[in-house]
């Protein structure tokens, strides 16, 4: 909720601002791991204390060095969620001791931010001991007002901190429903191996610079929610990580990325593929994302991105389009657009595509029409006997949804062989094709 008072974690990268938002939620939101700069881009999440609801948002680790683009990008993600945010948690960390780099964040922060409420905690911190006394008395060199010792993994000290940010803050949670979620149709998944353009397409929709962009693949590895209203319609669109195969161990962060780019998929009801046309061999990899859009019964759009960098005609993109048929059987109910997230061509075209595919998610046969179908489609073509038995179908009515599932009632269910269902599937979309969504057949 963009209403709600946002808190951001700021620090150098490594110092654990990503566990201390999973401790502050209480569950795993952002991806964790021993790797140095593990967050790149803003990651949200709304978080609840002493009857306060407010919006936690993890930052990439600053870099304050403007040499490399990566950085450079992170650095304005951080700068982002500063503007956005009425308080900020600046993080360090306890093992390693002050180091010139926090000192000079921390002052860079009170410039940048100086009118906002800045907390100084000191992280990995994990038990209260003289030890400890002494490890967080290098950090009065910031000159801080108060310093916090915290535990993100233990969670000592957190609620101390949390105390003090919240105080200021009304008390709202009667007036939110934390179990409140987007509808799922408002949920679109822009997904596909990495570099084809995601985040860039994911940028150029939304009209803002949220996701991080750059020529390294692998770059995005959380996934991104961000609520777009257009044209008085409300889109929510989420930028996944780049999904191939994980070549290490399952505790590596590009495992856990994969894993919460399944989840997503999983959870709504419309993919954009991405493939690149820029390159425009379709991948194995490119196959199995479509194979998991297809098993969690999702709409899709097919988009060739980068078509700028994609000289010909109109002869090789129907060449194209019959390619990726091809390659791509399962999702024939895929519109297919050509379109440039690096020059906006066609990008617009996009929300055409969505309003209509969640426009076919809505429609629904009624069950006289169906009765209708069912009787046509078995007067043309009686279904075959079952182990010497006529077969009888009873009643063919559609499930709510989406997804889109019709449900047919049979006297031997198992007897309904699968090219007799699709038959009868072909009848239906003689009525309604759904463009965008995958039609199933349940039989009972």
């Amino acid at each position: 909720m963009k209403d709600l008072y946002t808190v951001a974690i700021v620090g150098r990268p490594n110092v654990g601002k990503s566990s201390l938002m999973n401790r502050i939620v209480g569950k795993r939101h952002a991806i964790v791991d021993s790797i140095s700069g593990v967050t790149r881009d803003r990651n949200y999440a709304t978080a609840v204390w002493n009857a306060r609801v407010f919006n936690l948002v993890d930052t990439g680790g600053l870099d304050l060095d403007d040499s490399q683009s990566l950085m450079r990008s992170i650095r304005q993600q951080a700068e982002f969620a500063i503007e956005e945010a009425d308080a900020i948690i600046f993080l360090c960390d306890g093992e390693a001791g002050l180091v010139p780099d926090d000192k000079q964040i921390f002052n860079y922060l009170r410039k940048i931010a100086a009118d906002l409420p800045l907390y100084a905690a000191v992280n990995k911190l994990d038990s209260i001991s003289h030890s400890t006394e002494v490890m967080l008395a290098d950090f009065y060199e910031l000159g801080a007002d108060k310093l916090y010792a915290v535990s993100a993994l233990h969670g000592n000290g957190v609620a101390d901190l949390l105390d003090d940010i919240t105080e200021p803050m009304e008390r709202n949670l009667d007036k939110y429903d934390e179990k409140k979620q987007p509808p799922a149709m408002e949920r679109i998944a822009i997904v596909g191996r990495p570099n084809v353009g995601k985040s860039l397409l994911f940028n150029k929709l939304i009209r803002n610079e949220r996701s991080i962009v750059d020529d390294v693949p692998g770059v995005t590895r959380d996934t991104i929610l961000y609520e777009h209203k257009r044209n008085g319609k409300t889109y929510t669109f989420i930028d996944t990580a780049g999904l191939r195969r994980p070549n290490k161990k399952k505790d590596t962060v590009e495992f856990v990325s994969a894993l919460k780019t399944q989840d997503v998929i999983e959870s709504t009801d419309i993919s954009i593929l991405v493939l690149d046309a820029s390159s425009p061999a379709i991948t194995m990899q490119d196959k199995r994302i479509a194979g998991k859009i297809v098993e969690t019964n999702s709409a899709c759009i097919i988009v060739w991105n980068k078509w700028d960098l994609f000289t010909a005609g109109q002869a090789r993109w129907d060449e194209l389009i019959k390619e990726t048929r091809e390659a791509f059987p399962q999702l024939s109910f895929a519109p297919i657009v050509s379109a440039s997230a690096m020059s906006g061509l066609r990008v617009d075209r996009l929300y055409n595509l969505i309003d209509m595919v969640r426009e076919n998610g809505r429609k629904r046969i009624s069950d006289a029409i169906l009765k209708e179908i069912l009787f046509e489609a078995v007067t043309i073509q009686p279904p075959p006997s079952y182990k010497g038995r006529e077969m009888r179908l009873f009643k063919l009515f559609q499930k709510p949804g989406p997804p889109i599932v019709f449900r047919l009632k049979a006297s031997a269910p198992k007897g309904v062989h699968f090219s007799y269902q699709r038959y009868l599937l072909n009848h239906i979309m003689q009525e309604e094709a759904f463009e965008g969504w995958p039609v199933k057949l349940e039989v009972s």
